[in-house]
């Protein structure tokens, strides 16, 4: 693993969304990651352990297949439970034999090279033998289908002694050596072996380059060792020696001898001194005839310079260059036989377990290779990882070399651009930082990458320490731990940097790569604290008064000074970041906490708030941004107040996402976990208080109101000036308004413009007058941001030009019709301006006689003219008019004019008139005109008495009788003339005299024949039969299909034929109403308010009266009215009157009545009127009065019911409004949706629905109720009937006899009656209606089933309903059905009125229909807990009994642990129920209240009973009480132990209780629902050091201490110690304390423990024995400890000190 000499930039960008997050369970939450990667796959729902145990709890039988899937669902998980329980078991064994084998190996190591020196190879690793398969269970991997070492370790092969060697070498290594301990390549002869100093150097080359950067591989030389050449030293000359020359010729002859027995031996047996391997078969080979001697050198120097090469291995080194982890490669090694002998050949398996061969392929039989030929071996290879393998074959032949055939694995390392060290940078303490560093492989392998803390490694198991995706060393977490890179691939390397100290923090870890290459790298980071500083405020500081409201928690104050509205004060404020972080601010305005705090007295939080400033003044620019890391940022605080007032604020700095500080470091050492989602929030860092004032403006106008005296002519422009000072604080802006209307232009100049602060400004006033009238008015001046503008009052006059006449009138006197005059007028203007003039008579004035010349011009000033006024009269008048002098924005004058003309004369313009049709004592009406033909008002005045023969027999009136005509007017006379006779009159005249006239008017009148009266009626929109229809044949048939209480309105025309008024009167025969229709609301309305009704309450008003006018036609109880409107009347001359006939009905039947019409002195007339009324007048109070469908009742809903719960009531209330008694008899039915039934035939023998009395028994057959209360038989009826001449007996045999003996009367009366009397009764009836249902009483049922509602009353009906019980398998169930009550009259006249109405009862009447309608459900509560494991656990310590005022006093008292759940009605029905459970557990809350049930039957059992609402929730509080008698259970037998309680003992010692009981909820269906609780009651378990305690021989009056250790377990406790002896030892002995408390000083620690001194004082010379009793209140059974001593006085035992301290071993 390499890195590049040139490091890159490494990439500081925050992670995106997507990027992986660590995922251990001591790290953050990935699960957003997967969620977004996997979806479903990952975010559908798994079986979980919380998933099976709550399907568990839901278990209650009522689906089987439910129950089947749970319980296989039970038994899967128990299994996969049972799986990971043994594979974590297989997993720590393994592991703990790992480390054992590595201990082991290790110290095998350690001697090894203790008593051999360096015996590691070049990869470091140690040379001992693997002891893993010693150290682990070969049986137990082998059970769990696991590889054992035994399955790919090599059997240990016995040792093969290896021929031995001609020639003896004490230093070279034995075969044995060679092949079972030495890693060293031999030489067999032909294969170049390199040199040791050589390979090591090779190997230190090699290692450097895993380190050094990016070097490529480079192939060392290997150098050939140099052949030494064998020099024969000379060797001294001896005496008697032979010369060289005798030599050389005595050896040619001895040569010559051996040439002549030399022959071919068999290669395989050579001599022991012959070459080794024999002859070669690629070595030329000597020629045969040479001398022995040269043989022999020959042989010499191939012996020991070069040695034959027995076989050839091809290839000489076997290599392995590109492999991975996992997988077995092999190659081919072919041994190639160079001799010329067939040789045996044997290869001896590579030593360490990656390599190893095949069996071997012969060219043939008997593994003999014949010369030339070459047998085939198979090397197969099997690495356990990536790193280097070396390793050998040794090739075995008859030579005495062996042949050594390398292999070796080598592939190139990856190379990784990651940098040394990883520097993160500065963060906030408490925060994360993520870091990205780009890592690359640049090599040319890929490799697997495992980063894990330095001192984590070595680790025996990577897997163990690599199990998260990120690897944590606080304050820093790198990921992934483990990647994998190709050549070429990339990756990102994200640290996390997490710090909790305010330091630099590095921490080193370590980069291992599946090739065995480690290297290390170095995490930096520093954390930081925000550090803000205010450094400096611009402007005057002004600290805050002594006295002055200020905030609480602000640091600094800036006060503005005082300004004026919407002025801006700016004030500069530097604040510096200490930190080397980018910090992002934003600033708040907030309103200040005021609250009084005393001297030294500190806030309380609740007094600190933080509200939003809304005044809006203040602000800080800029308002949002980043502080650079170590500078000064500069902010305006501005101030721009709107309002007078005085404004206070406080600006918060806040910086965002600011990291919350980190816990503070736990004692155990556990690393904390990657927080990746540390919590950050806004920090307020810094608080300034702002203040500031304002005033208004102040403006001065000199002088403040311009007054200009006298008047001024218009169109003349004037001014004056005036001036205006400002004494603000700033400059201000000001606009003057223009008074610029159409008559007067008054303005300031200039208008607009600037004024400094204390200076003044000079305007001028421009006033130019447009129209003569007095101007008071203010001119208004806008000051810009003053609260009100400044007024500058302003006073003048203007005026017109002026003309003025000569003459005040003109007077033309009187004038006769004809004649015209004529007069001059002088005009003159006394104005110095131009006037415009106009003279015009009034406009008022529409006949004008008079005409002027000029009527206008115009006049220069101070000049004159004259003007010619002409009257011309037309008619003889008094004429009298007005001249209007006119001057154009100036002052005119009237000029009144008279004349007076006249000529008077009156007449009549028609002097007969003419009456041609007349009536007997009926007026006759007609005109007459008088006409005034002068200018005179004239007087006339008519005579009343008639003139002439018939003047007698006849009267006239004359309106008006008298009066005055104006000049030229005329008069409409009306002329009322009234015939007493049927005479014609011919001879009558009237007189009119006129004042001032000699003689009156004359008026002639003449009159024909009178006429008589005559009466027609008529149905409107019927057409008659024939047009002589008489009354007779009239009938007004309102129909046969009434519905009730609804109002049928038919009309009757009545037409008078002649012009004689008539009065008329109109009523019913028999149903008579005495009603008058109803005012208007809005005249009754106006008798006691004058406020008009809105729309909506006039209406009500409207039908209220109209209910009451109804109520009071209906008032005779005969059940119907006819009403006609109107009833009585005029009927005036040929005038045709149309009536109407309204029938208004409260019950129902057929009527039949006569309406009764009279005119004047004529005979009444009688027209027949019918209807049939249909309907019920019953109606429930729980809907009221119906319109429509009155028949139909309410839809009683009794909603949702719990199975077999009590029956549910409710109780109906029906109203009758009629006069009648109404019986009703009601039937209930269920409704089957599948029921196939279409029609039912009901058949009734006598009354369908006898009457019934009390208990439910039929009453007399036949028998009604009368309206006294009696009870009438049909006999009696029948009687009754008979003795008033009517035929009704119930024998049918005298039927024919009884209507022989009715008299005629009683005939014509049978004939005229419509409704007779019923006077037979049927025996039988029958009757086809749809189907309905199917008749029961249950469910449903109605009490009482026949019921008397009597008229004007109400009665009450009970329909109560009794829920099913559902089975098992049904969820719900739907009850629908219906309830018909049948309506019957008990009273004669109710059902019958001879003649007039009729009524059908019982199954002849349509019946009133109720709904019913109820849904049963099982009633189950949903029970939540707090924590979902289904079980409400309690925890409690039995010390916690213990209470008092001191640690010597204590008292034992109970006390309770409480728990609360939730139990959740999600039905839609109301549930009643119990809860109740066994000691030790008991139910606070809820308590039991008032029962509020809608039922009137309230479910039965328990009267404490709880209530729940539909849809709510309620809280239950359970309580586990503990007291001291539950630790009696500690020690009592099995069989003594309750139910439900179980002592458990942990290995430690500690003792606890176990209550297990089931909170019970019984519902008021008797059903049970059970919640499973339990409680843990810790107790205490107490035992000493020591049992005896003996301190020996003691001098007497010597004090001896001794200590013993008191341990607790569990629970506190409190402890007592007394010392108790039989003969009264006990003073001698003392325990220091001897009482105490025994509490854990940390929490979650359970054990604990006092030292006890005992000391021992003898006061004689003997033995002394006591016991030491100590009891708590919490442990029945006290300890004791036996103390023994003996006094002496033996000064031996006397010690030089007076009292000596030992302490007693502890007990085992």
């Amino acid at each position: 693993m390499l890195e590049e000499p040139e490091t890159k930039e490494t990439l500081r960008c925050e992670p995106c969304v997507g990027s992986h997050r660590p995922a251990s369970g001591k790290s953050q939450d990935i699960s957003h990651v997967l969620a977004s990667v996997f979806k479903d796959l990952y975010t559908k729902d798994i079986i979980g352990k919380d998933t099976v145990s709550n399907l568990i709890k839901t278990k209650s039988g009522r689906s089987s297949y439910h129950d089947r899937y749970v319980e296989e669902l039970q038994q899967a998980h128990a299994e996969y439970s049972r799986c990971v329980k043994e594979a974590d078991m297989l997993e720590a064994h393994i592991i703990q034999a790992r480390a054992r084998a590595a201990s082991t190996e290790k110290q095998a190591y350690e001697n090894m090279k203790e008593m051999m020196g360096d015996v590691s190879d070049h990869q470091g690793l140690p040379t001992v033998k693997s002891a893993f398969s010693w150290c682990v269970d070969n049986d137990l991997l082998k059970m769990n289908n696991l590889i054992s070492p035994q399955d790919y370790l090599p059997a240990h092969k016995p040792q093969i002694q290896p021929p031995a060697p001609i020639k003896s070498d004490l230093a070279k290594p034995t075969i044995a050596y060679t092949m079972h301990v030495s890693r060293e390549p031999q030489d067999d002869g032909y294969t170049l072996i390199p040199s040791p100093e050589t390979e090591v150097r090779e190997m230190i080359e090699s290692d450097l380059s895993l380190t050094f950067e990016s070097c490529s591989d480079k192939n060392s030389k290997t150098k050939t060792p140099k052949e030494k050449l064998n020099q024969t030293k000379p060797r001294p000359k001896w005496m008697d020696e032979p010369s060289a020359q005798d030599r050389a010729e005595g050896s040619a002859k001895l040569q010559e001898l051996k040439d002549r027995h030399s022959f071919l031996r068999n290669p395989r047996f050579q001599p022991p001194n012959a070459q080794q391997g024999g002859t070669s078969l690629i070595r030329p080979r000597g020629k045969v005839g040479k001398t022995e001697h040269v043989r022999k050198e020959m042989e010499e120097n191939s012996s020991t310079d070069e040695l034959v090469p027995v076989f050839l291995a091809k290839p000489s080194v076997v290599v392995f260059t590109d492999y991975s982890v996992g997988h077995v490669y092999e190659t081919t090694l072919e041994l190639k036989n160079l001799t010329s002998a067939s040789r045996h050949v044997r290869v001896i398996p590579p030593t360490t377990p990656y390599f190893s061969i095949g069996l071997g392929r012969f060219p043939g039989e008997g593994g003999v290779v014949a010369p030339g030929m070459s047998c085939k071996y198979t090397v197969h290879f099997a690495p356990d990882s990536l790193g280097d393998f070396e390793d050998f074959l040794v090739v075995e032949t008859q030579a005495e070399h062996m042949l050594v055939v390398p292999i070796a694995a080598t592939r190139p390392p990856p190379v990784l651009t990651l940098p040394r060290v990883l520097d993160c940078g500065c963060c906030l303490i408490g925060g994360v930082k993520f870091v990205e560093f780009l890592c690359q492989n640049v090599g040319l392998s890929a490799g697997t990458f495992c980063i894990i803390p330095k001192n984590q490694w070595p680790a025996s198991n990577l897997r163990s320490v690599a199990r998260t995706y990120f690897s944590e060393q606080p304050p820093f977490a790198v990921s992934p731990s483990l990647f994998v890179l190709q050549p070429g691939e990339a990756t990102v390397v994200e640290v996390v940097f997490f710090p909790t100290t305010a330091d630099k923090s590095c921490q080193v870890f370590t980069v291992v790569c599946d090739n065995c290459q480690v290297k290390d790298i170095s995490v930096e980071g520093e954390g930081q604290l925000i550090a803000l500083e205010l450094v400096s405020v611009s402007g005057e500081k002004e600290p805050p008064v002594v006295g002055e409201a200020h905030d609480l928690t602000a640091e600094h104050f800036v006060r503005f000074s005082p300004c004026n509205p919407h002025s801006v004060q700016q004030k500069k404020i530097l604040i510096r970041n200490n930190v080397h972080l980018e910090l992002p601010f934003h600033w708040q305005i907030m309103k200040p906490n005021l609250h009084p705090l005393l001297p030294g007295e500190t806030p309380e939080p609740s007094h600190i708030q933080f509200h939003l400033a809304t005044d809006d003044v203040f602000h800080v620019s800029p308002p949002t941004g980043v502080l650079a890391p170590c500078k000064e940022e500069e902010f305006l605080f501005t101030f721009c107040p709107k309002e007078l007032k005085d404004y206070h604020s406080v600006c918060h700095l806040v910086l965002r996402d600011i990291p919350h500080l980190p816990p503070e470091p736990s004692d155990d050492g556990v690393l904390q976990p990657v927080r990746t989602g540390s919590r950050v929030s806004d920090v307020i860092v810094m608080e300034i208080e702002v203040k500031g004032s304002t005033e208004p403006h102040q403006v001065l106008l000199e002088p403040y109101a311009v007054v200009i005296p006298g008047e001024i002519f218009i169109c003349t422009s004037t001014h004056r000036k005036f001036k205006m000072w400002n004494y603000s604080k700033t400059y201000i802006f000001f606009h003057w308004e223009r008074m610029n209307s159409s008559r007067h232009i008054i303005e300031v100049e200039p208008s607009t413009g600037r004024i400094e602060e204390n200076e003044c400004f000079d305007f001028d006033l421009f006033v130019t007058g447009g129209k003569p009238e007095r101007v008071v008015t203010n001119l208004v001046c806008h000051v810009e941001h003053h609260h009100e503008p400044v007024t500058l009052a302003v006073e003048v006059s203007f005026k017109g030009p002026i003309v003025t006449l000569s003459v005040p009138d003109v007077d033309f006197g009187l004038l006769k019709l004809g004649e015209q005059t004529q007069t001059t007028l002088l005009l003159t203007n006394i104005s110095p301006l131009e006037a415009s003039w106009m003279l015009t008579e009034r406009p008022d004035h529409q006949d004008t006689q008079i005409l002027i010349e000029p009527h206008r011009g115009v006049l220069p000033p101070l000049a004159s003219c004259s003007v010619d006024v002409l009257f011309m009269p037309r008619f003889c008048q008094r004429y009298e008019t007005e001249l209007e002098l006119i001057v154009e924005d100036g002052t005119g004058c009237h000029l009144s004019v008279r004349a007076d003309v006249q000529s008077p004369q009156v007449c009549l313009l028609s002097c007969e008139l003419l009456l041609s049709e007349l009536y007997i004592r009926v007026p006759a009406v007609s005109t007459v005109t008088l006409y005034n033909q002068t200018v005179l008002p004239s007087h006339f005045s008519w005579m009343t008495q008639l003139q002439g023969k018939h003047a007698e027999l006849c009267a006239a009136s004359f309106e008006p009788s008298s009066g005055t005509l104006g000049p030229n007017t005329s008069m409409e006379i009306t002329v009322n003339f009234v015939s007493h006779t049927d005479l014609e009159l011919t001879e009558v005249t009237a007189l009119c005299e006129v004042q001032g006239m000699n003689s009156p008017l004359v008026l002639s009148i003449v009159a024909s024949k009178t006429k008589k009266l005559s009466v027609s009626y008529s149905l409107p929109g019927v057409r008659p039969a024939s047009d002589d229809e008489s009354p007779s044949t009239l009938l007004l048939d309102f129909g046969d299909d009434v519905i009730l209480k609804r109002a049928v309105t038919k009309q009757l025309s009545i037409t008078n034929q002649t012009a004689i008024p008539a009065p008329f009167t109109i009523e019913a025969e028999y149903f008579i109403c005495h009603a008058s229709m109803p005012n208007s609301p809005s005249e009754k309305r106006f008798t006691y308010t004058k406020k008009p009704l809105h729309s909506f309450q006039a209406k009500k008003v409207e039908e209220k009266a109209h209910e009451e006018f109804v109520s009071s036609l209906l008032a005779h109880g005969k059940g119907a009215a006819f009403f006609v409107s109107p009833d009585t009347g005029l009927l005036g001359p040929f005038e045709t009157q149309t009536v109407d006939v309204t029938a208004y009905t409260d019950m129902w039947g057929e009527y039949r009545d006569l309406l009764i019409c009279k005119v004047g002195d004529l005979e009444p007339t009688l027209i027949p009127m019918q209807m049939t009324v249909r309907g019920c007048p019953l109606y429930f109070q729980m809907t009221g009065p119906r319109p429509d469908g009155q028949n139909q009742g309410p839809t009683i809903q009794f909603g949702t019911c719990v199975s077999g719960s009590d029956t549910v009531s409710r109780s109906l209330r029906i109203n009758n409004p009629t006069m009648f008694d109404i019986r009703m008899d009601w039937e209930t039915y269920n409704i089957d949706p599948n029921d196939p039934k279409l029609v039912d035939l009901v058949v009734a023998y006598g009354d369908a629905f006898p009457l019934k009395d009390a208990d439910g028994n039929e009453v007399l057959s036949g028998a009604l109720r009368i309206p006294d209360g009696s009870i009438q038989t049909a006999w009696e009826r029948n009687e009754s009937l008979v003795s008033e001449g009517t035929s009704s007996s119930l024998q049918s045999v005298s039927d024919e006899e009884g209507e022989e003996d009715v008299s005629e009367d009683a005939c014509e009366e049978e004939e005229t009656r419509l409704y007779p009397f019923p006077a037979k009764k049927k025996l039988l009836s029958v009757h086809i209606r749809p189907h309905l249902g199917n008749l029961s009483d249950y469910p449903y049922c109605i009490t009482p089933q026949q019921i008397v509602i009597p008229a004007k009353g109400s009665g009450t009906i009970h329909v109560s309903y009794t829920p099913l019980t559902l089975s098992g398998s049904v969820c719900e169930s739907r009850c629908v059905g219906l309830a018909l009550g049948f309506m019957s009259l008990d009273c004669e006249m109710a059902a019958c009125v001879r003649g007039k109405v009729g009524r059908a009862q019982g199954l002849d009447l349509e019946p009133v229909r109720m709904d019913l309608l109820a849904v049963v459900k099982p009633g189950v509560l949903l029970v939540q807990m707090e924590e979902d494991e289904g079980v409400l656990e309690f925890r409690a310590s039995a010390g916690d009994l213990l209470g008092g005022e001191s640690a010597k006093e204590t008292v034992v008292r109970e006390f309770d642990i409480t728990q609360t759940l939730q139990l959740k009605n999600n039905s839609e029905m109301l549930l009643h129920f119990t809860l109740g459970t066994q000691p030790p557990f008991l139910v606070l809350k809820p308590q039991p209240r008032a029962r509020t049930s809608n039922s009137s039957n309230p479910p039965t059992g328990d009267s404490q009973s709880l209530v729940l609402q539909p849809q709510h929730s309620m809280q239950v509080t359970v309580a586990f009480r503990c007291s001291l008698s539950l630790l009696d259970h500690a020690d009592q037998l099995d069989e003594e132990v309750p139910p439900g309680v179980t002592l458990i003992q942990s290995a430690a010692g500690q003792r606890k209780l176990r209550f297990q009981q089931n909170l019970l909820i019984h519902y008021s269906n008797n059903s049970l629902q059970t919640v499973p609780l339990c409680a843990h009651l810790h107790l205490v378990t107490m035992r000493l050091s020591a049992d005896s305690v003996n301190f020996g021989f003691c001098y007497v009056g010597q004090t001896h201490r001794k200590e013993v250790i008191l341990y607790s377990h569990g629970a506190h406790t409190h402890w007592t110690s007394l010392i108790e002896s039989d003969e009264g030892d006990s003073p001698v002995f003392r325990v220091t304390p001897d009482f105490g408390l025994l509490r854990p000083k940390e929490r979650h620690v359970t054990k604990c423990s006092q030292c006890l001194q005992i000391s021992f004082t003898p006061s004689e010379d003997r033995e002394f024995k006591a016991t030491l009793v100590i009891r708590s209140p919490l442990v029945k059974t006290p300890l004791t400890l036996q103390l023994m001593g003996r006094g002496s006085f033996n000064e031996m035992y006397r010690s030089e000190l007076m009292s000596s301290v030992t302490q007693s071993p502890p007990a085992i």
